[in-house]
């Protein structure tokens, strides 16, 4: 390719053939597609997405935050690359119609069968009428888009485990998707991809979509539904701050030298050892922020971390520091794949290259089962095999 074709804009629009490459090479990267027809895989996906598949994304109990940060979002630019790309059909923040036309929009392309399901927000399963649209309820409504949906992606903590509306004492019985299909739901096998995180990350979702597309079937989960591609290692493995907790340097008090210094906030409540998230590769605001440059991380990609994982300025139980054990010894206790003694630098810049390749997990993390309509996209047998018990949430 000369200059002159590199120049030359892309199918999306405001992106040069130069800038969208750019965009397909990092992509195959966090995916985990390799060899020298990466990049060119991933462009045919995203091209894919420019043929404006359909796709409906209906918000439950939420706080919008998911939809914000999916339009604010910068690099690369989910807004562009989905929003202006796909036909999102149905999405009651940001779509023209309202009332029976955007009733006639959802009906419509859910009976059509050609369509990804997108969802923010809880299900409201203790007292339905709690959630309606339209006068279906929430537990309605998700039933009937999932068995007809192509794929269904929970983006942010609430569509995944019900978040916040699901602390105790959870009045409205708010559930994640999956778990709610699974139980209340009566589709035992139901299988969605979670996309945890307050608020679910635009490039993880866009991270998601392509996989999709480019390997036509769904990605491995852990046992709480998640991506291992994006959740199969911690916050702490890969954290800037990493090469301070492995030096025994620690904030103590907020204000102190230490967080002058931007040590280790582990003292300070810090829940990355214990919490499966992309937090520290794919970040917010344009990949220049994430919650550890401004305090601890509180773990929202976890299940029911409002209960278990507070209170969120309390140091975590059970996680030994440089000078309780050897560092090897630290490693092995944490199940982490980095090397002990590496700079925060040197993690980040391992980690971007082993993204999409996984890492160790624990014995009760695994494979979740297939619904029929991803075992027909699959090509590994093993894809078809019961899953255990403890589906994605």
């Amino acid at each position: 390719m000369n200059r002159r074709e590199e120049d030359e804009m892309s199918v999306f629009p405001g992106l040069t053939r130069r800038d969208f490459l750019k965009c397909c090479a990092t992509l195959a990267s966090v995916i985990g597609v390799a060899g020298p027809m990466a990049v060119t895989s991933v462009a045919e996906a995203l091209e894919d997405l420019a043929r404006r598949p359909q796709v409906v994304w209906s918000l439950f109990q939420e706080c919008l935050g998911c939809s914000v940060n999916l339009l604010q979002a910068r690099k690369p630019d989910p807004a562009q690359l989905i929003l202006q790309q796909i036909s999102l059909n149905y999405h009651e923040a940001v779509m023209a119609p309202a009332g029976f036309q955007a009733d006639k929009s959802f009906t419509d392309t859910v009976n059509s069968r050609d369509f990804y399901y997108i969802v923010e927000g809880a299900i409201a399963t203790g007292i339905p009428e709690a959630m309606t649209v339209a006068g279906r309820t929430s537990m309605e409504i998700v039933k009937d888009a999932y068995q007809k949906a192509k794929g269904t992606i929970c983006i942010g903590s609430c569509a995944c485990y019900g978040n916040i509306q699901a602390a105790a004492p959870n009045p409205t019985g708010a559930k994640g998707v999956g778990d709610y299909l699974r139980n209340e739901g009566g589709i035992s096998n139901a299988v969605v991809i979670n996309s945890p995180r307050c608020p679910g990350n635009a490039e993880d979702t866009l991270a998601i979509l392509v996989y999709i597309l480019v390997n036509g079937k769904l990605p491995e989960l852990d046992d709480k539904g998640r991506p291992k591609f994006l959740f199969s290692q911690t916050v702490h493995d890969n954290c800037e701050r990493r090469g301070h907790f492995d030096n025994g340097e620690f904030v103590e008090q907020f204000g102190d030298e230490g967080s002058r210094d931007r040590w280790c906030l582990y003292k300070m409540g810090c829940k990355g050892p214990v919490t499966y998230a992309p937090c520290p590769i794919n970040r917010w605001n344009g990949d220049i922020s994430w919650p550890v440059k401004a305090g601890p991380c509180i773990g929202c990609s976890e299940p029911g971390f409002w209960d278990k994982l507070t209170p969120f300025y309390s140091k975590e139980s059970g996680i030994r520091t440089p000078g309780d054990i050897s560092p090897v010894a630290i490693g092995e206790a944490l199940g982490i794949a980095t090397a002990i003694g590496i700079g925060a630098h040197a993690v980040v810049q391992t980690a971007r290259g082993r993204m999409g390749k996984g890492g160790p997990l624990s014995k009760e993390r695994g494979p979740v089962d297939q619904p029929d309509h991803w075992k027909k996209q699959s090509e590994d047998p093993d894809d078809t095999k019961p899953g255990s018990e403890k589906g994605g949430s």
